[in-house]
């Protein structure tokens, strides 16, 4: 008994020190040489404490004292729209609304030649919100098979697709990273852009694999779930979020956002099984196993050597779930 509460508090000691050292380094410091030093002196002072102080219990009290006033002091950081963005991440989109007519406001549709050469074009457009006939959800893996990047996308008829993805917002010269990601150093940020952009940047210069499966919902759902997204886009856009790589990502916003109540997953956190998660809650295609789904989802080769004519039903064809439209009664 004595030894499982010894590891306990070992556990949590290492815990609470690594926390503050990285929160130092990461937040502090802005990863300059600097934080290092700091890192330093924080262990320097934690292990002259552990020498000075004979009680294990008032040890453990100090440390705890010096982290509620280290995550207080981290808590006083204030997100912001005002830093000097990556292009792709510069503009921030908005929705208007007027009964079922809606407007998306720098909707992102850029063209890429990389993945850092590209013509930055944002756009706006209308939909409307009785004419939203499903939804879709693109699942992006990148090497890992633990973590996967889940978008949205709506399905407004005669190949009108929106795509919106929840994702960190980048400052020019900062790169993804996780560690970096606990801490307070991106802001998140809803992408609302054309499904090409949103695809082929990803498929041709990001190296993942790229999965489409279409939600087995019926349309109130989907309109629900739009405006969702929606409302979720504009309260950001007047105020701005931090990005948590644990707690709020691009999938646990997704949970977070909605209105009904959402069954709690441990897969809503380490996500990389989200898709089949979808699956095994009734949310796609069924009639076959999800081994097989998966594998007939992806649609990297099909994508990849398409640009802009007919991309969405191109992409679309033969996947399992999709109805096929009738092209003679498209329009009527």
């Amino acid at each position: 008994m004595w030894l499982v509460f010894y590891i306990v508090v070992v556990v949590y000691l290492l815990a609470v020190v690594a926390w503050v050292g990285g929160a130092l380094f990461n937040d502090l410091a802005k990863r300059k040489a600097v934080g290092w030093v700091l890192v330093g002196s924080w262990l320097v002072f934690v292990a002259a404490m552990l020498f000075l102080i004979q009680s294990l219990t008032v040890f453990v009290i100090a440390i705890s004292v010096l982290a509620v006033i280290a995550i207080f002091i981290w808590l006083t950081q204030k997100p912001s729209h005002d830093r000097q963005w990556e292009p792709n991440s510069s503009v921030l989109p908005r929705f208007e609304i007027n009964g079922d007519r809606i407007v998306a406001i720098d909707v992102r549709n850029s063209q890429y030649r990389s993945a850092t050469d590209y013509d930055l074009c944002h756009e706006d457009r209308e939909y409307r919100i009785s004419e939203l006939v499903g939804v879709d959800a693109a699942i992006v893996f990148w090497g890992s098979e633990l973590i996967c990047h889940p978008m949205a996308i709506f399905d407004f008829g005669n190949d009108r697709h929106l795509c919106i993805s929840i994702e960190a917002r980048y400052q020019v010269g900062q790169p993804y990273d996780v560690f970096r990601s606990i801490y307070r150093q991106y802001e998140i940020m809803y992408v609302v852009s054309d499904e090409r952009d949103a695809i082929l940047r990803r498929i041709k210069f990001s190296q993942g694999d790229f999965y489409l499966y279409r939600m087995q919902t019926d349309r109130e759902f989907a309109q629900k779930l739009f405006l969702e997204y929606v409302e979720a886009t504009n309260k950001l856009f007047d105020r701005p979020k931090w990005y948590h790589g644990l707690v709020t990502n691009c999938s646990t916003t997704i949970m977070f956002q909605r209105k009904e109540k959402v069954r709690w997953s441990w897969r809503m956190f380490i996500n990389g099984t989200f898709d089949r998660l979808l699956y095994e809650r009734g949310f796609l295609f069924d009639e076959i196993s999800f081994q097989e789904l998966k594998a007939r989802s992806k649609i990297n080769d099909l994508a990849r050597p398409l640009e802009l004519e007919d991309f969405s039903r191109t992409i679309r064809k033969d996947l399992p779930g999709f109805e096929q439209p009738d092209p003679a009664n498209e329009g009527r």
